[in-house]
């Protein structure tokens, strides 16, 4: 594999990035041979293996002229993948400050990030954003999405593109149009959760109980694998707002692992009785994911 790193001296945002990398690749190869292209791109090894105290290594210099990266596979496989693309954006984003004389070592909270913020945030974040766009390149996404949400979609993902599950779940949020949530959890208790721009504000934290009153704690309850059908869900369980409908889609691995995927029907301004309240307004975002 050919690839020239001039082409993208110049560009600063990660999507941006991404995309023209597999401008210049022509013909997508799923999934996407994320070690190739970092070699082409002046990575001169990368390296796998079980490491204590990172996910992920980029080891170079302030002028990017050559790098290495280590990626940690205690998370499986299709996560070494991600953290191989993250620190190959940490490489290419040459506006990136190293974190240390020898590169950047980034913590698996660090592929966590999602918020925009201080500049170790902001670099984190834009690797993940990078990593993602990189592995899951949009045109392809897009036509493999079903018609209507479903937590289904994200298997399918998942085997297409080498990644994880998590990741492809957050990916279909961040392209389909409906105001849609999803709430990760552990034997009935909160992980984190993700939305995009049309969903409100969930009034969930990490360690929280899921509602007894939803569909995702009765699936806990009965330890019930596999996939369930969308059904209406209490709104005020999830959020503050009582003046929409809520439907949830739960799926739950044998480990008691699970992700919630809701789909909120909002009203328009046609459907509201008065005008709204200017001065309401979701206050913040989770510090997490």
């Amino acid at each position: 594999m050919k690839l020239d790193r001039i082409d993208f001296f110049d560009i600063r945002q990660p999507d941006r990035l991404a995309k023209a990398i597999h401008t210049q690749m022509g013909d997508l190869v799923l999934p996407v041979p994320v070690e190739d292209i970092a070699t082409a791109l002046d990575i001169s090894e990368v390296r796998t293996g079980s490491f204590d105290g990172f996910e992920g290594m980029l080891l170079t210099d302030q002028a990017r002229s050559i790098g290495a990266i280590l990626a940690n596979t205690r998370g499986g496989f299709r996560r070494a993948r991600f953290t191989i693309a993250h620190e190959l954006g940490h490489f290419l984003l040459e506006h990136h400050v190293l974190s240390s004389e020898a590169g950047f070592r980034c913590r698996a909270q660090d592929l966590k990030e999602t918020r925009e913020g201080r500049r170790h945030q902001k670099q984190e974040t834009q690797a993940n954003q990078f990593a993602i766009g990189l592995l899951a390149p949009v045109k392809a996404l897009d036509e493999m999405l079903s018609s209507e949400p479903d937590l289904q979609d994200a298997v399918r993902l998942c085997v297409a593109f080498d990644i994880s599950v998590e990741a492809c779940v957050r990916r279909m949020i961040e392209r389909r149009p409906e105001p849609l949530a999803a709430v990760w959890s552990k034997d009935g208790q909160v992980r984190y959760w993700d939305k995009n721009n049309g969903f409100p504000f969930v009034q969930l934290r990490k360690g929280d109980r899921l509602p007894q009153t939803t569909q995702a704690f009765r699936v806990h309850a009965s330890s019930k694998s596999g996939f369930t059908d969308f059904s209406e869900s209490p709104p005020m369980a999830w959020t503050s707002r009582d003046d929409i409908e809520i439907f949830e889609q739960t799926r739950r691995s044998p480990s008691g692992h699970a992700v919630t995927l809701l789909w909120a029907d909002t009203p328009g301004p046609d459907d509201l009785d008065e005008e709204p309240d200017p001065y309401h307004r979701e206050l913040g975002e989770p510090g997490f994911r």
